[in-house]
């Protein structure tokens, strides 16, 4: 049958897995690039706050964390600092060797090149559950043996990046940021599938079981799911799924979703001028004293007292 222009317009309804939920609730938005050659600056300070990626295509970094051992990178190595760490990144050149021929030369002038080429990103976070969830990254996240196992896509996206940063094109600025956006997703992609040990939210994004609770448990933050309702969506056992549960996110079932409940309460608070009554009731809690107590016992301060402090 023959699809109608319709039909071909629509968007697939692609379910949407617990990685994607998690990276689009911390709001990581791409932010702007630069290119590091043997012409550039070799040596800035990257402040507290700022979440970057840096890939090395030639060259060496050096990233110092505090008073941290120095992390060397070499070629075909990427960093990822999703906490926002301040660092200190120091570039050299890996003597290569290059041959010049000239045309109207017999012999071939060798000669030693210095050889930097270092993308670098960085990334706007927004909130302090963003800040939460992302410190159960390390602060360091270190991509290698891309050299026999480049990531698909990478290089392609690097060069849009910079392609646009340096033009004057219309809506330039928020191509680089999708850009960027696509470029992290692809690479916390490589590093879930390759990493045994992952923290929370990456653990469960590749255990689609426990994605699928967690999403059911993001959907509405209101709705008090039993042990019982979740390893049925799970379709387990209630002992086989409270015990992978754990396993995946280092807390029971329960704990997850009242300290996913005050966390949604705590962004609601910053960012919106609606009551603490009605905060407390959509995010599950019968009364704004029971709210309250399971506040104050989190955040070690009361929810008036948050929204205070964050607004001055």
């Amino acid at each position: 049958m023959m699809r109608t222009t319709e039909d071909l317009a629509e968007t697939p309804n692609f379910e949407t897995d617990a990685f994607s939920e998690v990276l689009n609730i911390v709001h990581v938005r791409g932010e702007t690039a630069r290119l590091v050659t043997s012409q550039s600056q070799r040596k800035f300070s990257v402040p507290r706050g700022k979440p970057c990626v840096y890939i090395v295509e030639r060259g060496m970094l050096e990233i110092t964390v505090d008073a941290e051992p120095p992390l060397l990178l070499h070629e075909k190595q990427i960093a990822l600092m999703l906490q926002g760490t301040a660092h200190e990144a120091v570039f050299s050149s890996s003597r290569r060797n290059a041959t010049r021929t000239q045309m109207n030369q017999a012999d071939a002038d060798e000669r030693e090149i210095e050889a930097i080429n270092c993308f670098w990103g960085s990334f706007t976070v927004d909130g302090d559950l963003a800040t939460r969830i992302l410190q159960s990254l390390p602060k360091v996240i270190v991509l290698d043996s891309l050299a026999d196992n480049p990531i698909e896509w990478v290089d392609t996206v690097c060069q849009l990046v910079l392609r646009e940063l340096g033009a004057t094109r219309p809506g330039a600025s928020l191509m680089v940021s999708r850009l960027l956006d696509l470029l992290l997703v692809i690479i916390l992609r490589r590093w879930a599938q390759s990493e045994d040990s992952l923290p929370g939210w990456l653990a469960a994004a590749k255990d689609e079981r426990i994605a699928r609770t967690l999403s059911a448990i993001h959907a509405d933050s209101s709705r008090t799911l039993t042990n019982g309702e979740l390893a049925d969506l799970a379709g387990m056992s209630v002992s086989s799924y409270t015990t992978r549960f754990k396993q995946v996110m280092g807390q029971s079932p329960g704990s997850y979703l009242r300290a996913w409940r005050l966390d949604q309460a705590a962004e609601a608070l910053l960012h919106s001028s609606t009551s603490i009554d009605a905060i407390a009731y959509r995010v599950g809690y019968a009364s704004k004293e029971a709210f309250s107590r399971a506040f104050q016992a989190k955040f070690h301060t009361s929810p008036s007292a948050w929204r205070a402090s964050r607004a001055s």
